[in-house]
């Protein structure tokens, strides 16, 4: 499983770093677009909905809301820029979400019974779930393309590298080692060491990273974005498990060998973006 595990990411990493970095932002988009209306297929099995025209009537209504996104949201972000009301509020609709998503996991046990059978309320979770994240993502992408083709794809890198590194440490430190279940009710696999591990990768990550740059003014507030950033992307880890512990599903689906499906892999890519493309805006302006 491992070994499978393994070359999967070896595959999937690159793959996802040349989109990020060498297609226009037209072709960023589409990638984006195809990714995740993969995953709007695989949350409707998390809304009980296993018939090919429900599930498919989900992937469109999704797919409606990601065009919206893309039609919408500035399609060139200055360095800095002027405050976009628009995009800023669709940033902070799902750090709302997330803040609430948070509650329900914390609290799984007394209020799934609120809402694990209603599919329409699953449906909202997950376009809460999915378009603020493809949103925060577009934008992040799109930010002083016009004088730096790659501005926006560090950004991106740097993201990718928070929420890999934390899934990592989680991994490599809570395999071995995880002896204190973290909220077993939700997810057996998770433990506090594994938590603690991913912290301590993301944060010598970032020193590396804050290090090589010789330690540019305002590096505190990086380790404080980095430090809630990790605990809000076990969180997306542990929100999905929620809704697949409901559905009485192991994996979101199968297209990854070893790694389930698309939503078992952005997860918590999911519930870091919005906050991180926030982050970005107070030091940049958007």
């Amino acid at each position: 499983m491992f070994k499978q595990r393994l070359l999967t990411a070896l595959v999937l990493a690159p793959l996802a770093l040349g989109a990020v970095f060498y297609l226009p932002p037209i072709g960023f988009a589409i990638f984006l677009g195809c990714a995740f209306l993969i995953a709007a297929w695989e949350w409707a099995s998390f809304c009980g909905w296993q018939t090919l025209p429900s599930r498919l009537s989900f992937t469109v209504g999704s797919a409606f809301w990601y065009l919206l996104c893309y039609q919408a949201l500035p399609q060139q972000l200055a360095w800095p820029v002027q405050t976009n009301l628009l995009a800023e509020s669709a940033l902070w609709i799902g750090v709302g979400w997330w803040l609430l998503a948070v509650l329900l996991v914390l609290s799984f046990s007394k209020t799934k019974a609120l809402w694990q059978q209603h599919k329409l309320f699953k449906a909202i979770m997950g376009w809460l779930t999915l378009v603020p994240s493809f949103a925060a993502l577009l934008l992040l992408r799109n930010v002083n393309y016009e004088q730096s083709t790659f501005t926006g794809a560090w950004l991106i890198c740097m993201l990718l590298g928070l929420v890999w590194a934390a899934d990592i440490g989680g991994y490599v430190i809570g395999k071995p080692f995880g002896k204190h279940k973290l909220l077993p009710e939700v997810s057996p696999g998770k433990t506090l060491e594994g938590m603690i591990g991913g912290m301590v990768f993301v944060m010598a990550l970032l020193t590396g990273v804050a290090a090589y740059l010789q330690w540019p003014e305002g590096v505190a507030l990086w380790y404080l974005a980095a430090f809630i950033l990790t605990l809000l992307s076990v969180f997306g880890d542990l929100s999905e498990s929620m809704f697949k512990r409901v559905a009485g599903l192991k994996d979101s689906g199968s297209i990854f060998p070893g790694h389930g499906g698309i939503m078992d892999r952005i997860d918590s890519l999911t519930a870091t973006a919005p906050l991180f493309a926030l982050f970005v805006a107070m030091l940049g302006g958007f």
